[in-house]
């Protein structure tokens, strides 16, 4: 298994599973190294131009496969019917933060956080299956970030912290 930590720091690509990287008001970059030509690599070029760029047309164009199959509910197959559908959403205002992205496989996990534009944060399970170096097949985990925890940890790494009751 591959584990990539978008946004740690070498000391923390190390322990990535486990390092609690700095918190961080902005789109977390990145820059940490990910094998080059790799699922994981693919995967996360695509998020980083698609969701924390925003353009999530031209992103789907380069790594999209045309055939996409799509199991989030809301969103219909096809690489089309994604960018219309994601296209406008991404664009209205949500930011995405990459905490870490973990790869076996043809498989490949981005932990990440989207914020609405209304400040509701989310914290986000992508699953991609790649084929032939593109996106072929995508599952998605979705869970609100209360704003109070009963520990205070953060659900995505490298994003800002709930609050534990007790300690605000």
């Amino acid at each position: 298994m591959l584990l990539a930590a978008a946004g740690c720091s070498s000391g923390e690509q190390e322990h990535a599973g486990h390092a609690h990287p700095a918190e961080s008001a902005s789109p977390v970059s990145t820059s940490a190294p990910v094998p080059v030509g790799s699922n994981a690599k693919l995967v996360t070029d695509f998020y980083t131009q698609a969701f924390v760029h925003r353009d999530v047309a031209g992103a789907s164009q380069i790594y999209v496969a045309e055939s996409y199959i799509q199991h989030n509910p809301q969103v219909p197959n096809g690489r089309a019917a994604f960018v219309d559908t994601m296209g406008p959403y991404v664009k209205d205002g949500v930011t995405f933060r990459i905490g870490r992205v973990v790869a076996e496989g043809d498989i490949v996990v981005v932990h990440a956080e989207s914020i609405e534009k209304d400040g509701k944060r989310s914290a986000v399970a992508d699953f991609f299956r790649v084929e032939n170096g593109k996106i072929v097949e995508h599952w998605d985990v979705i869970q609100a970030i209360p704003a109070d925890t009963a520990n205070g940890n953060p659900m995505v790494p490298g994003t800002a912290t709930s609050q534990a009751p007790g300690h605000r």
